[in-house]
C-alpha cells in the first residue's frame, strides 16, 4: 500500500531543484530576458556542486563553488547579450549545449571517471530532522527530514514575492520588464538592473544544481533531465508569479514522485513518464475549457434577461 506521506514527502524534495530554478528564471524573464539556459546553468551548478564539495571535503564549500560558478556563467551570458547584442535564444542554446559536452569532458581530468562521480556517503548534503514538527500530524512527516535547500526553496518564493511587490528595487525590475524606455525615462538604471537580474538568475541555478547533485551525493552526465525546461514550463504557466510557480512546481514534483513509486511496482515506465507532461497539458487546458464554459454561461443567462425583459416590454404594449 502506498504511504501518501512518504509520496508526498518525496514530491517536496523532487521539487525542490525546480523551484529554485524558476525562481532564478523569473528573475530575468522581469527584465525582458527570456533565458533558455536555465537547463545549462543548472548543469554547470551540479557538476561545480560536486567538484567543490570533492576538493573542499566540505558540503558548504561544495555549494558555495556551485554559486560562484553559475554565477560566473550567468555574468558571461549578460555580456554577451547586454554589451555584443548576440541574440538571447541562441545565446541559451549554446550555453546549455557547451555545459552538456563540458561536464562530461572534465569529469575525466577531475576524477578519472567518464559517465558518473559517486561522493563519498560523509560528504552528503544532509536532512534536518525538527522535533517540533515530528509532533504535528500529516504535515510534519510531510515536511521534516530535508536538506536546508529545500526548505529554501519552499521559503523563498514568499520573499522574493516581497521583494518584488513592496521594495522600490522589486518595482524598478517590474517597470524594465514592462517598459525598458519608460524606465530608462523615469531614470532607472535598465543595464545595471539587468545584470543584477541575471546574476540572481545564476545564484538560484547554483542552488538548485547544488541541491540536485549533492542530495544524490553523485554527478552524472545530463542529471537536469529537463528541469530547466520544466521551470520555463512552469513560469509561462504562471505568469512568473513566484507563489504560483511554487505551487505548479509542487504538482510536478507530485508527479515525478508518482512515476518513480509507481515505477518500482511494476507499472511500465514508458507511460509513467508522460504523467508530468500530461498535467502540464491539463493545466493549460481546464482552465481555457472552465472559462469558456463561464462565457457561454454568461452569454445564455444575458439572452434569457433580454427574452425575458423584451416579453415584458411587449405585454405591457398590448396591455
Amino acid at each position: 500500500m502506498m504511504n501518501i506521506e512518504q509520496l508526498l514527502n518525496l514530491s517536496v524534495r523532487l521539487a525542490a531543484p525546480v523551484i529554485l530554478i524558476c525562481l532564478g528564471g523569473l528573475f530575468s524573464i522581469k527584465v525582458d530576458i527570456f533565458n533558455l539556459a536555465l537547463e545549462g546553468f543548472t548543469l554547470f551548478g551540479c557538476f561545480a556542486a560536486v567538484v567543490g564539495t570533492y576538493m573542499t571535503q566540505s558540503v558548504a564549500g561544495g555549494i558555495l563553488f556551485a554559486v560562484l560558478v553559475t554565477l560566473l556563467i550567468a555574468l558571461i551570458y549578460a555580456l554577451f547579450v547586454f554589451e555584443l547584442d548576440v541574440d538571447p535564444i541562441i545565446c541559451a542554446l549554446a550555453c546549455t549545449t557547451i555545459a552538456t559536452g563540458m561536464t562530461r569532458y572534465l569529469l575525466v581530468p577531475i576524477f578519472g571517471m567518464s559517465g558518473r562521480f559517486i561522493l563519498p556517503s560523509e560528504l552528503a548534503l544532509p536532512t534536518l530532522h525538527f522535533g517540533l514538527l515530528e509532533q504535528v500530524p500529516v504535515v510534519g512527516p510531510i515536511l521534516n527530514d530535508h536538506s536546508i535547500l529545500v526548505y529554501l526553496a519552499l521559503v523563498l518564493p514568499f520573499a522574493v514575492h516581497v521583494f518584488l511587490y513592496r521594495t522600490s528595487l522589486g518595482l524598478s525590475i517590474r517597470a524594465i520588464g514592462r517598459n525598458a524606455d519608460a524606465a530608462a525615462s523615469a531614470g532607472i538604471g535598465v543595464r545595471r538592473i539587468r545584470y543584477f537580474a541575471v546574476a540572481l538568475n545564476g545564484v538560484f541555478c547554483g542552488l538548485a544544481g547544488a541541491q540536485l547533485a549533492l542530495s544524490l551525493n553523485m554527478f552524472n552526465v545530463g542529471m537536469t533531465d529537463g528541469r530547466g525546461f520544466t521551470a520555463i514550463a512552469v513560469l509561462v504557466l504562471t505568469g512568473s508569479e513566484p507563489v504560483l510557480s511554487l505551487l505548479a512546481c509542487l504538482m510536478f514534483g507530485f508527479s515525478d514522485a508518482m512515476v518513480l513509486t509507481l515505477s518500482g511496482r511494476g507499472y511500465p515506465v514508458q507511460i509513467l513518464s508522460m504523467l508530468p507532461y500530461v498535467l502540464a497539458l491539463a493545466v493549460v487546458i481546464v482552465p481555457l475549457i472552465l472559462r469558456s464554459v463561464v462565457r457561454k454561461t454568461r452569454r445564455r443567462s444575458a439572452e434569457k434577461k433580454l427574452i425575458v425583459m423584451d416579453s415584458g416590454k411587449g405585454s405591457g404594449t398590448h396591455e
